[in-house]
């Protein structure tokens, strides 16, 4: 059974979400929405939104999340899966285990496969030019990355810049959640934009969830 959780940057339109106790603390608020599970991070540890999204028995983990281009090729309106990523941000909670010597997972390959397949699939049907490569530069989630920033790491190899990534979906690889990336080109790097709805991502999504299920179901 596929069940995936999304995190996002704009809800459902009239999603109301629920907070659920962890060892780590409340959650934050999870909607229970027709394409799985949606949560756009806040306030809470985000060991408790990944243990919560867990628990009520997700077994992937999208991020669904409108980024600023860092390529001169990507435009507004553009699709892009990533297949790599850069983690800018600093001071958060990365694993599970930091009590422990060792534990954690290696995060090699950056993405599940089969997940990025699936979305990349089913983007053929929603653009003409889906974007199946790139490198996601995730940046504090507190902010907007500065022009001069958008610069860094533009040069240091990135294509797309982003607030969300990091560190849910490597928390969610430690609770073996299988994790990718569909990101919505909505602005320069360094400009100010606004996300799009969490809707836009809806038929991707929703598709590549199927495809996923019916290849468990082939036996």
């Amino acid at each position: 059974m596929t069940l995936p959780a999304f995190l996002t940057d704009s809800l459902p339109a009239g999603a109301v979400g629920e907070a659920f106790p962890t060892p780590y603390g409340l959650s934050d608020p999870i909607v229970a929405h027709e394409a799985g599970l949606v949560v756009i991070p806040l306030t809470a540890d985000p060991r408790a939104t990944i243990q919560a999204l867990r628990d009520r028995g997700a077994t992937h983990l999208w991020l669904c999340e409108s980024v600023g281009a860092l390529s001169p090729l990507l435009e507004p309106g553009d699709w892009l899966v990533p297949d790599d990523y850069i983690d800018g941000t600093r001071g958060l909670h990365y694993t599970y285990f930091s009590e422990k010597a060792g534990g954690y997972l290696q995060q090699i390959p950056a993405f599940d496969p089969d997940s990025r397949a699936a979305l990349i699939h089913a983007l053929t049907a929603e653009t003409a030019r889906p974007f199946r490569r790139g490198v996601y530069a995730c940046v504090s989630a507190t902010r907007l990355e500065t022009p001069a920033e958008a610069l860094f790491w533009s040069r240091a190899g990135a294509h797309v810049v982003g607030r969300w990534l990091s560190p849910y979906l490597t928390l969610a690889r430690e609770r073996d959640l299988r994790v990718a990336a569909l990101t919505r080109i909505v602005r320069a790097g360094g400009e100010t934009g606004s996300p799009r709805p969490f809707e836009d991502f809806m038929p991707v999504v929703q598709a590549a969830a199927a495809a996923l299920q019916t290849a468990q179901e082939v036996p």
